[in-house]
């Protein structure tokens, strides 16, 4: 066996070590079943079901209506929609009478699956309550008649609306919220039917939970989550069965989710997804177990996982520039912004971390106007609630990111830290915000199913603002969304202070790179120090898109210019490149490369107006 073959084999078993071998048997033994048959057995698929669901007045009041796919895409659809249709392309896969489990996890005439999925999530159905909640009796009507052709086409288990665990828990959670926002949760005796699907949700994620477990990502905590919140809510209103059930349900979703929490967020309140989107999506959903845990009078998690909540929170709030509400374009992205009642704008995470900080900080963000719906559902007044300070700068060590605050801005430095799966090669990739704006950026993760080139530039290292060595990503693929080589930093230094961060990491091709962030006055000092390759290095400085001039060694727009000193010849160049800030959106953005061709120092001056 060559030296090149034992060095891939060395990492592919470093990585599964890495991942958990107790994880990687339970994936394992869930495709052994679903190849053997046993899910087609043990979730029959079942008959449609029929009845009132919230309302026993259903009225189709539109042929079309506009829905917004992934929080942007502006969609004309058929009312109600196609539950089985890509709108991108087309296509459509109603084979409702195949169970979930044969259905292929990628179908190329498909295209992306969660095109399909995106109606079926139920988003639009809190947007429709929330619109009943505040005069438009129409929209009650809508909702109704869609919910009820969606239960009639969908038998339970039957087609590829209840292939993913995870998005039958959201699914289930937006029913849930949607009844909130109609008084049909506590204040009414909610409907048989309404039940009845609830119980077939969760009687479809019992027995894929722990693989939603092993994977070590939002599913775990959103399927336990749906678990531990509907499965009370059962055993409160349901019938014999649903109660006895709902009770075993609900205690087995406790003890998951407090393990998910104490085990996928950090010391530091990191996240294991490495993503500000995804996020916010766990914090939205341990928001809503807390509202629920509270009105349903039920007994309170354990100090552990209050303290690693208050954490997250705190950890979102250290990345967020509150001036705007976005954040640094990290990692993985899949359109997903939950209980968004009111449209709130995709990437506008105050609401979020408002009703997170409220219920786990007791505190609020004093910013005009922000705030977020289930607020209001659940009485909660922000007048009563201390403001939330001020975040500083801070080492977030554990997760692997440093924030350094400016007047009127912070920069954000990746370090080379990764202690569960990374999405990206995005290892000392620098994010600078300024008056509100995004200047220096990342570039996004578009799809998680498009053609290859797609897949291979948005989560490699030739889409951060980095350095990238001879082409080559910082860390080998495994697969689709595995890396390899999980790198380490080999130094790391850090005072807030000061306004300094430094580190640097060595990868598996015997490329090296240190990165030093410092303060200045007039804005930032970037080091950038590199070796080890054979041909050529080249830093990207992915930017804001302005009218920008480059002029020699330097780049400038109206607001923002970029220097470059070094002792090393190289030369610069600006081109455009692609970034995505929304789920299967994209479009072309400046980005300076500085090639270089030999080892050497690299000093870039950022100066803000």
């Amino acid at each position: 066996m060559s030296k090149v073959r034992i060095k891939k084999l060395r990492i592919k078993l470093l990585t599964f070590f890495r991942l958990g071998l107790i994880n990687i048997v339970i994936v394992l033994v869930y495709r052994v079943l679903k190849r053997i048959g046993y899910y087609r057995y043990r979730l029959l698929i079942g008959l449609p079901l029929e009845g009132s669901l919230y309302s026993d007045e259903a009225m189709l009041t539109d042929k079309s209506v506009l829905l917004y796919y992934f929080l942007y895409h502006k969609m004309e659809v058929s009312s109600p929609p196609d539950w089985f249709v890509n709108p991108w392309s087309g296509s459509r896969y109603e084979n409702v009478s195949c169970h979930w489990s044969d259905i292929p996890d990628f179908v190329p005439e498909l295209g992306d699956i969660k095109t399909v999925w995106e109606a079926s999530r139920f988003d639009w159905l809190p947007k429709m309550a929330w619109a009943y909640q505040q005069g438009d009796t129409e929209s009650l009507k809508r909702l109704e008649f869609w919910l009820r052709d969606w239960a009639i086409r969908n038998p339970v288990n039957g087609g590829i609306n209840w292939k993913c665990g995870q998005e039958a828990s959201l699914r289930c959670l937006n029913l849930l919220v949607g009844a909130l926002a109609i008084n049909r949760v506590f204040e009414d005796p909610p409907h048989p039917a309404f039940l009845k699907l609830l119980y077939i949700h969760l009687q479809r994620i019992v027995p894929t939970v722990y693989y939603a477990m092993a994977q070590d990502n939002n599913h775990g905590i959103s399927e336990a989550a749906t678990l531990f919140i509907v499965g009370h809510y059962l055993s409160k209103n349901g019938n014999r069965e649903q109660i006895e059930q709902g009770s075993k349900w609900a205690r087995k979703g406790r003890y998951r989710l407090e393990n998910r929490v104490a085990h996928l967020i950090l010391a530091d309140g990191s996240f294991s997804m490495h993503s500000v989107t995804y996020h916010r999506s766990i914090l939205d959903v341990l928001s809503l177990t807390e509202l629920m845990r509270s009105r349903l009078k039920i007994s309170e998690f354990s100090d552990t996982y209050y303290s690693r909540a208050k954490l997250a929170v705190k950890w979102f709030y250290g990345m967020m520039d509150i001036q705007s509400g976005d954040a640094p374009n990290l990692g993985s992205n899949d359109g997903t912004h939950l209980f968004n009642l009111d449209g709130t704008p995709y990437r506008d995470f105050r609401p979020s971390l408002q009703l997170a900080s409220a219920l786990f900080l007791k505190r609020a963000i004093w910013v005009e106007e922000v705030t977020h719906p289930l607020l209001d559902l659940f009485s909660i007044d922000l007048n009563n609630l201390a403001p939330l300070k001020a975040t500083s700068s801070k080492l977030f060590s554990e997760g692997g990111f440093a924030r350094i605050n400016h007047e009127a801005g912070f920069a954000m430095l990746r370090l080379p830290v990764y202690s569960f799966r990374p999405s990206h090669a995005d290892a000392l990739h620098l994010d600078v915000w300024y008056n509100g704006v995004n200047w220096i950026r990342d570039a996004g993760s578009y799809s998680y199913n498009v053609d290859d080139t797609s897949l291979e530039y948005f989560p490699g290292t030739e889409s951060h603002s980095t350095v990238c060595f001879d082409g080559h990503d910082q860390m080998p693929r495994l697969g689709r969304f595995l890396f390899g080589a999980w790198l380490k930093p080999d130094v790391l230094e850090f005072d807030a202070q000061k306004g300094y961060v430094k580190s640097g990491y060595t990868d598996y091709l015997g490329s090296h790179h240190t990165r030093e962030l410092r303060r200045a006055a007039n804005g930032w000092r970037v080091v950038d120090d590199l070796g080890g390759f054979k041909k050529e290095a080249v830093i990207r400085w992915r930017l804001a898109p302005e009218k920008w001039l480059l002029d020699g060694q330097a780049l400038s727009c109206d607001s923002v210019k970029l220097e470059i000193n070094t002792e090393i010849a190289v030369v610069l160049k600006l081109t455009e490149q692609f970034e995505s800030r929304y789920y299967l959106q994209k479009k072309l953005i400046p980005v300076l490369e500085v090639i270089c061709h030999q080892p050497g120092r690299v000093v870039t001056h950022i100066q803000l107006a």
